[in-house]
C-alpha cells in the first residue's frame, strides 16, 4: 500500500506512582513527536482508534490527563507528482485537535515558523466532531474535537522550522518539528518543491485526493 504520514502525540510525562489518582489536566500537552510513515487509508474510524490507543498508552504510562491533544496525518509518499502540482505544490494535512475546555476551540490559525518569520498555512475546511464521553480519549485529551484539512507548502517540509497552531486560549503550540523525517527520506519525490506565487490549488484534484486517501471525511465543495 502507499503510505501516509502521522504524528503520534504520546508523551510519557510522569511515573505511575506520581500520577495515580490525579484527574485534573496537566499544564501542557505531550511532547512534540517526530513524524513517521504508516500504511493504509485514513478514515474517521481509524483516527478515533489511533487516538484511543494513544490515550490508553498515556494512561498506562501513568500520565495524568492533558489539557489538549492533537494528531495529524499528511500525504507525501502517497501523492503523485501531478497531484502535487495540481495542489500548487502543497501537501494535504488532516489535523485533529482535542481539548478539555470547549472554549479552547476553534483553532485560530496554523502556521509555519522558520527563520524568525511566520507563514500562514492554507486552511481548506474545518469542522467539529463528536467525541464519545466515555472514551479514554475524552478522559486523557478532552471531549471537544475539531478536525480540518490544511495545505502545507512542500518545500517547507524539507527545511528547518516548526508547524505551530494558535487556539483561542493557547498560542504557539508546536505541532510538528521540521524538516519532516519522511519527506527527508524521499527529498526528490517531487521535481519542484517551492510554490508559485499567487497559484491556487485545483479543487477537483483536492477532492479526489481526499476521497481516495481520507475516505469518510468531509469533502469540501469549494475553496476559501
Amino acid at each position: 500500500m502507499r503510505r501516509l504520514v502521522t504524528g503520534i502525540i504520546i508523551g510519557l510525562l510522569a511515573s505511575w506512582s506520581a500520577a495515580q489518582g490525579q484527574t485534573s489536566p496537566a499544564p501542557e500537552g505531550p511532547k512534540v513527536p517526530s513524524d513517521k510513515s504508516i500504511s493504509g487509508l485514513i478514515s474517521p474510524t481509524r483516527v478515533e482508534a489511533d487516538q484511543e490507543d494513544s490515550a490508553k498508552k498515556a494512561q498506562d504510562s501513568g500520565a495524568q490527563p492533558f489539557q489538549r491533544g492533537r494528531k495529524y496525518y499528511f500525504t507525501w509518499s502517497s501523492m503523485a507528482p501531478a497531484e502535487f502540482e495540481a495542489l500548487a505544490r502543497h501537501t494535504l494535512f488532516l489535523i485533529s485537535v482535542w481539548t478539555q475546555k470547549a472554549e479552547d476551540l476553534p483553532v485560530k490559525r496554523i502556521y509555519i515558523r522558520a527563520d524568525g518569520q511566520e507563514l500562514p498555512v492554507y486552511k481548506v475546511a474545518s469542522w467539529k466532531t463528536l467525541v464519545d464521553s466515555g472514551s479514554l480519549t475524552a478522559k486523557m485529551y478532552g471531549a471537544n474535537r475539531e478536525d480540518g484539512f490544511y495545505l502545507v507548502p512542500g518545500g517547507a517540509l524539507l527545511r528547518k522550522g516548526q508547524i505551530a497552531m494558535d487556539l483561542r486560549n493557547r498560542t504557539g503550540w508546536v505541532m510538528m518539528e521540521l524538516p519532516s523525517n519522511v519527506a527527508s527520506n524521499d527529498p526528490r519525490k517531487f521535481p519542484n518543491l517551492d510554490s508559485v506565487p499567487n497559484s491556487k490549488p485545483d479543487l477537483k484534484a483536492l477532492q479526489g485526493l481526499i476521497q481516495r486517501r481520507f475516505p469518510g471525511f468531509l469533502v469540501p465543495q469549494s475553496l476559501p
